[in-house]
């Protein structure tokens, strides 16, 4: 498959979690989408810095981005669980990164609501990394291992 054809694929398939994922459709729909985002941010700082009022650029950048990002929530996610059947996990794996983001937002409205500022410091930097950076890192490295064949993934349960 070509790029192009790697990249539409993720977008075609925005709904559909069952199947698989190679390890270049992930990343192609992946980084490409990293790549748009980048310019669509700039691109917008871009044009109100020309019409000469780039903090407003700043703010309309920010909701461009936000806006994308939301667009994005499901296709990633879809393309994300099915790259995990790819490599014989459950798409819980990759899931499981969402609902880090979720629970590390909760807890920050938490703290930001009943610690001190010293504390809420502190415990904002150790949930961005115990339920931020180790997840992605995680998802990252299980994202770049190779396909397992048919032969390799195990058997399901039959339940009698």
């Amino acid at each position: 498959m070509t790029l192009w054809q790697c990249y539409l694929q993720g977008w075609k398939g925005y709904v559909k979690f069952a199947g698989r994922a190679t390890r270049k459709e992930f990343w192609v729909f992946t980084l490409g989408n990293i790549v748009l985002m980048i310019l669509l941010v700039m691109g917008t700082i871009s044009f109100f810095s020309m019409a000469g009022d780039p903090y407003i650029g700043v703010l309309y950048a920010g909701m461009a981005y936000s806006l994308f990002a939301l667009v994005l929530a499901l296709p990633l996610l879809a393309v994300g669980i099915r790259r995990m059947h790819d490599i014989g996990r459950s798409g819980w794996w990759f899931g499981g990164v969402y609902l880090a983001g979720v629970i590390s937002r909760m807890l920050n409205m938490i703290l930001v609501q009943y610690a001190s500022p010293e504390t809420y410091a502190v415990m904002n930097v150790v949930l961005g990394i115990i339920l931020g950076w180790i997840p992605l890192l995680g998802i990252i490295y299980l994202c770049c291992q190779k396909s397992k064949t048919s032969v390799d993934l195990p058997k399901p349960v039959i339940a009698e």
